[in-house]
């Protein structure tokens, strides 16, 4: 990364010099962030550890264009724990951490008050229909994304390549080799983040033993999508992390007018398979991330109804295949349509789930409102073999409202959630099936504010 460094130094020092001058170039944007979120978690009934924790972040970003084409993108954020309750303390019935909260401040340092951390530094080369950035930066894909919430996404360190073929045909190419999960404050290469979020428990039942001795050397993820007549769009995904995994996705999405209304309909067709790759991250059995011959196939699928005001979808998702389905949480979380914000289906050797969602925008007032339910129907939780978290089948109900505060004050938005997630069978329960995971009310309070300033010149 210190090549990568100098080169962008340079760039600063030589373009200007060579440059004519023309007034579009060496032009600085500069973007002021904030983001204040306030988070708790408590279990009705049950005589389980409490947390709440205030984060706070700033950031700063830069992008400076220069000549031919290139530009030049900087950003750093600075965190801040307002406060939070002891989070580095234990649940008297289950030795295990908080698992919500600890993901508003630096999972491998829960000591530290205040931290910071470089978040996008790229050179980007931009064309009409080309456009190229080598360094660190977010990525927005099926398996490895931003992740839902916290105060900061992921990024990674690495090549990325988009290109317009034709006016409905785009790819990107993304080759990276280093990361910065969420909720971290460094950058890591990709075998060294795996395991960094809780490593739960092996096949055989015992503490996995595979966090720092994972072997991954880069990732790479192609992404192609088409524009489709009426609304259609189709997405084909191959994502390759080295001697890990390969997987294969398919999405196709359409929206259908309906005549003599002003509704849309919907739908979604998803599928998704998964196979391991080398040796699993490890050549010792105990020490490896995932079995290589484990496989699954998972189907997905959607329908919904969308008007002006209103928007309903309804969910379907199946995985099948032999041992789990495992992808890094520590990059990103699962793609599939039954996806609800604060768990994921990753760890799972077989799943049925259904969900629903549904958004009200009050026009002309900018705010929304929102819900999700589902039901998630899981392998037995004391089944290490097909569910490495040891969560219970349950369902869960989020509901959230976001509300758009630029009539008082520019740049300023408020977005409240408040979950549930309650077990299925209540029956034989054991306290590791329940902390963290179900029977427990969750709500975050999120203030962002964005201050742009446009063109500024140094």
């Amino acid at each position: 990364m210190r090549t990568l460094q100098l080169i962008i130094y340079l760039s600063f020092l030589w373009f200007p010099l060579n440059a004519r001058q023309d007034s579009t170039l060496w032009k600085t944007n500069v973007e002021l962030g904030l983001r204040s979120y306030l988070m708790g978690t408590s279990y009705p009934g049950g005589d389980f550890k409490n947390d709440h924790a205030w984060g706070q972040m700033a950031r700063v970003s830069l992008s400076s264009n220069l000549p031919h084409g290139f530009k030049v993108n900087a950003e750093y954020l600075g965190f801040l724990r307002l406060l939070s309750s002891d989070l580095t303390a234990l649940d008297r019935r289950v030795p295990n951490l908080n698992r919500y909260e600890v993901g508003l401040f630096d999972v491998n340092h829960l000591d530290r008050r205040i931290f910071g951390k470089t978040g996008n530094l790229n050179l980007a080369f931009e064309m009409e229909k080309f456009q190229a950035k080598l360094g660190r930066m977010e990525i927005n894909t099926p398996f490895i994304n931003p992740q839902d919430g916290r105060l900061s996404p992921t990024y990674v360190e690495g090549l990325q390549l988009h290109f317009q073929l034709h006016p409905q045909i785009e790819m990107q190419s993304n080759l990276f080799w280093a990361v910065s999960p969420r909720s971290t404050g460094g950058w890591f290469g990709l075998g060294e983040s795996i395991g960094m979020y809780p490593v739960a428990r092996d096949v055989a039942g015992s503490p996995s033993a595979y966090f720092n001795n994972t072997h991954v050397d880069f990732a790479h993820v192609l992404n192609a999508n088409f524009a489709l007549k009426d609304h259609g769009k189709l997405q084909l995904n191959h994502t390759l992390v080295d001697n890990i995994y390969s997987a294969f996705l398919a999405q196709w999405d359409q929206h259908w007018n309906i005549p003599e209304t002003d509704l849309k309909g919907i739908t979604g067709l998803q599928a998704t398979f998964q196979h391991g790759l080398g040796n699993g991250g490890n050549e010792e059995i105990d020490l490896r991330y995932r079995n290589p011959e484990d496989y699954h196939l998972i189907l997905s699928g959607r329908i919904g109804l969308q008007s002006k005001r209103n928007l309903w979808y309804l969910n379907y998702t199946n995985m099948q295949g032999k041992g789990r389905y495992l992808s890094p949480r520590e990059w990103g979380r699962d793609p599939f349509y039954t996806f609800i914000p604060r768990e994921r289906n990753e760890g799972l050797g077989q799943v049925d789930a259904l969900s629903t969602y549904f958004q009200h925008s009050f026009i002309p007032h900018p705010i929304q409102a929102y819900s999700f339910v589902g039901i998630y129907f899981l392998p037995d939780a004391a089944d290490a073999r097909r569910n490495k978290y040891a969560v219970p089948s349950y369902a869960q109900l989020n509901l959230g409202m976001r509300y758009n505060l630029d009539a008082l004050v520019r740049g300023l938005h408020l977005h409240l959630i408040m979950m549930g997630k309650v077990a299925l069978d209540q029956q034989e329960l054991k306290p590791a099936w329940v902390y963290n995971k179900v029977n427990l009310i969750h709500f975050n309070t999120i203030l962002n504010y964005t201050l742009p300033w446009q063109h500024g010149k140094f």
